[in-house]
C-alpha cells in the first residue's frame, strides 16, 4: 500500500533530535554543578553539628563520671587549632582530652580521649573571642574550651597560658569558602549559626 503523496508523517528530523539531545545534556551538566554546590553545604553543615556534638560530650564526660582511676577532677576538653600548630594539632583534626595539669590547655602531658578528622577538604579556618563577631580573629590561633565538675560552665582559652574568654565562635570552612559557626558561651551554651 503506498501513502498519497503530499500527505508527511508525523515523524522528527534529526535536527530536532540533535537539539532536543543538546539541551538535555545541558540541563543535566547544570543540575550537577548545583548538585556540587548543595552537597557541599550540606557536608559543612553537619561538620558545624558534628563539632558541637563534640563539645557537648566534652561537656558530658566533664559533669558525669567519666575519670582516670580514682580521679574525677580533671576538666575535659576540646582542643582546636587555626594555623600554627603544636602538639599534633592541624586545622583538619578536632581533639578530646582530659586536661591532667589543669591548665585548662591540651599538651602532650594531657589524656588524649578521642581525635577527630576533618575530611573532605573542609577546615578550622579562624576563631573569634569577642560578641557580636562577624570576622575572624588572626591573633587567635588555637582555642580550647573545657568543662569541670561540678560546673556546666564552659572555660574558654586561647594561647598558652589561658587567656580566658566568656564567648567564642568557631569558623568552619569548606573547600568552596562556605563558612559556618558554631558558638560556645561561657554558661555552656553550645550553637551552630549559619
Amino acid at each position: 500500500m503506498s501513502r498519497p503523496r503530499g500527505k508527511m508523517i508525523g515523524a522528527f528530523t534529526l535536527v530536532e533530535l540533535l537539539v532536543s539531545v543538546a539541551i538535555f545534556v545541558f540541563m543535566t551538566a547544570l543540575l550537577m554543578a548545583k548538585y556540587g554546590n548543595f552537597n557541599q553545604s550540606v557536608l559543612l553543615t553537619n561538620l558545624a553539628y558534628d563539632v558541637a556534638l563534640t563539645l557537648r560530650t566534652a561537656q558530658t564526660y566533664g559533669l558525669s563520671v567519666r575519670g582516670e582511676s580514682s580521679q574525677f577532677q580533671s576538666p575535659y576538653g576540646v582542643a582546636f587549632c587555626s594555623n600554627n600548630c603544636v602538639s599534633g594539632m592541624t586545622n583538619q583534626k578536632i581533639v578530646i582530652f582530659a586536661d591532667n595539669n589543669g591548665d585548662k590547655i591540651y599538651s602532650s602531658s594531657d589524656l588524649l580521649i578521642n581525635s577527630y578528622a576533618i575530611k573532605r577538604g573542609a577546615k578550622v579556618a579562624g576563631f573569634c573571642l569577642t560578641d557580636p563577631c562577624s570576622m575572624i580573629n588572626s591573633s587567635v590561633s588555637n582555642l580550647n574550651v573545657s568543662f569541670q565538675r561540678p560546673h556546666p560552665d564552659a572555660i574558654i582559652c586561647s594561647g598558652s597560658p589561658c587567656a580566658s574568654s566568656s564567648y567564642a565562635k568557631i569558623f568552619l570552612q569548606a573547600p568552596d569558602n562556605g563558612i559556618r559557626h558554631v558558638v560556645v558561651r561561657k554558661n555552656g551554651q553550645i550553637s551552630v549559626e549559619n
